[in-house]
């Protein structure tokens, strides 16, 4: 990267996306506060309609952007009846601007930068991360008994999040370096392996599932899943047997798995048992039990059953003070915005899952499969983490903005992919894979 990442036009979408996981870095909140975060998205949102309204243009003939717009309308219909009308409106109308403005910001990334930038826009993300990462203390976590770490973040999930999405830019770079720049390689590596040990030291677990997909989408960008599938089947067989035998293996699985749970222990001693889900067991009773009452068409987006809102949406322009854990994205969306609303969803994710999957098939470059692979297995894996963080109904959050722009991005990456490196001046190679594998080449987009 140049010193022209600077420059104004250059800084507005990774600093916009910096601005939504400011708030949790406690050396940013003074800066990216609750607040701030929504005045970044509304300079962005302008830019983009002002400026960039070509690609405003571009992604509105995208058929997934409809069912986004589709799932959107549906949101903002449930003020209709919602319990607590004023919130869904405040809510629905921030998720409306946050999800079509992170879209569009992330598909005219892709759309303005070569092939070589394509992930560059999570380089203001994948720094503050990792200095969020490197200062902290490990602590002794009374409820579970065990240490964990949240860095500069004060929240174990909260770092373990950011270091997961971070790994997908510092892989790009590593791979672009491998060739090219040994020493750069070198370096990207390094700080791999370290943002790797403070994502384990962090023991969130939705974080390594997240991590976990964006490798497995990083072997099907390069063509090895089949190669390495054998092996990883092996691994798994391998690592049953020595769980079973080994003491220090049991310790691991207790570690990170069932994070060497006081409250899990306790449940053998009442007699009920949860498993590695005992953490969310309890509040996954009550999210189920709210999501039948959702009924057909929901309560309302925003709003929790039966449970009033005392509090202020005032200068924070937040409701966090409202509400409860959910632990589950599903039961929620069940709950706000009922059975029709979820089947919108599905359609919604079946359509993400289709469009990333005829990307990797009709690329023809393989700078443009491994940034489908990267970006799709985080995605995936943001979606999985919402099995267990409710994120996809708090607009606000740092998920929730990060899985829109990644998203935005993966559209314009495939709406490329099928497009040669007809320029040669943009056909410098980066990475050149083992014998009879296609090269990743840094090809130019518009300008």
């Amino acid at each position: 990267m140049k010193w022209g990442i600077l420059r104004p036009s250059e800084l507005i979408i990774p600093l916009t996306l910096l601005a939504f996981i400011g708030p949790v870095i406690t050396f940013l909140g003074g800066v990216l506060s609750t607040t701030t975060r929504w005045i970044f998205l509304l300079g962005l949102a302008l830019y983009l309609l002002f400026v960039r309204h070509r690609d405003v243009a571009a992604i509105s003939r995208h058929p997934l952007f409809w069912m986004v717009m589709v799932y959107a309308i549906w949101c903002l219909t449930t003020i209709l009846w919602s319990e607590e009308p004023i919130l869904s409106f405040v809510k629905s109308v921030g998720f409306v601007l946050l999800a079509v403005t992170m879209m569009v910001g992330g598909y005219s990334w892709v759309a303005h930068h070569e092939r070589a930038r394509t992930c560059d826009f999570l380089w203001l993300f994948a720094v503050f991360s990792l200095l969020a990462s490197l200062f902290g203390q490990v602590e002794q976590n009374i409820d579970v008994g065990s240490v964990v770490y949240g860095g500069l973040t004060g929240n174990p999930n909260a770092l373990g999040f950011l270091l997961a999405i971070t790994s997908v830019w510092l892989i790009w770079q590593a791979l672009l370096a491998y060739q090219t720049d040994r020493n750069g390689f070198r370096l990207f590596m390094g700080l791999l392996a370290v943002n790797t040990y403070y994502l384990f030291l962090s023991h969130s677990r939705a974080s390594l599932l997240i991590c976990a997909f964006i490798v497995l989408g990083l072997l099907l960008g390069l063509a090895q899943i089949r190669r390495w599938l054998p092996s990883l089947l092996v691994a798994v067989i391998l690592a049953a047997l020595v769980y079973n035998f080994s003491l220090s293996v049991q310790d691991v699985v207790n570690q990170y798995i069932y994070k060497s749970s006081l409250g899990y222990l306790e449940s053998f001693e009442e007699g009920v048992e949860f498993g590695m889900w005992y953490s969310r067991a309890v509040i996954w009773e009550e999210s189920y039990a709210r999501a039948i009452h959702g009924g057909l068409i929901g309560v309302g987006y925003g709003v929790n059953a039966g449970e009033k809102f005392v509090g202020e949406i005032g200068a924070s322009l937040s409701s966090g003070q409202y509400g409860r854990e959910h632990g589950n994205a599903q039961m929620a969306i069940l709950e706000q915005i009922g059975i029709v609303g979820f089947g919108i969803y599905l359609v919604l994710i079946l359509g993400i899952f289709r469009y990333a999957i005829r990307g990797l098939r009709r690329s023809r470059i393989n700078a443009d499969r491994v940034a489908i692979g990267l970006m799709g297995g985080a995605i995936v894996g943001l979606l999985v983490q919402s099995m267990l963080e409710a994120w996809w109904v708090a607009p606000g959050s740092p998920e929730s903005a990060t899985f829109w722009m990644l998203l935005g991005a993966l559209l314009a990456v495939t709406a490329r992919a099928r497009q040669p490196a007809s320029l040669p001046s943009d056909q410098a190679t980066a990475l050149d894979t083992t014998a009879g594998d296609s090269a990743m080449v840094t090809t130019g987009a518009r300008s």
